[in-house]
């Protein structure tokens, strides 16, 4: 990655400073300060003889803990060959997931669905017949369990339809 020129046109000269300075505000050794240059860290001055380096430690701290918006997730901002790889590595990646078995296509998750919808509805509406026959239950209680029957399977008929 390259390194990355912040404008230095109106920051504060207090909220700048050198390399010490960087990595006495962050607490960290200047090694650190020059590892994270070379991941691109953000800077108003290259440092060279006779000119140190100049740190906008706003910039720095968005660069560092992530508040700005990273362009490496974006394949629209991205060169065209990178933004290339970039799909074709997510398409390698589905496929992988898809044969390991840990991402379904929507249509076999709508049929999987379906399927347990059934299952569903077909124990819910034996259910009030099984328990007159099996348990003996009165018809009132036989009544009251389809009632309640009934509103399951409208609960679940409307969240399924809402998902869909």
């Amino acid at each position: 990655m390259s390194l990355e020129i912040v404008a230095s046109d109106h920051v504060p000269p207090e909220r700048t400073g050198n390399k010490a300075d960087l990595a006495n505000w962050f607490g960290v050794a200047l090694t650190t300060v020059d590892q994270w240059l070379r991941r691109g860290c953000p800077y108003l001055q290259r440092g060279e003889r006779g000119k140190q380096w100049k740190f906008d430690f706003l910039a720095v701290s968005k660069w560092r803990y992530g508040a700005e918006e990273k362009d490496e997730d974006d394949p629209e901002k991205m060169p065209a060959k990178e933004r290339l790889d970039w799909y074709r590595g997510t398409r390698e990646r589905t496929r992988h997931l898809q044969d390991c078995g840990e991402l379904l296509l929507a249509t076999d998750y709508e049929r999987e669905l379906s399927n347990a919808a059934k299952i569903v509805g077909t124990v819910l509406e034996s259910l009030p017949d099984r328990a007159e026959r099996d348990a003996g239950a009165s018809p009132e209680v036989v009544e009251l369990i389809q009632h309640v029957v009934d509103q399951l399977r409208e609960e679940l008929y409307h969240r399924l339809s809402k998902s869909a």
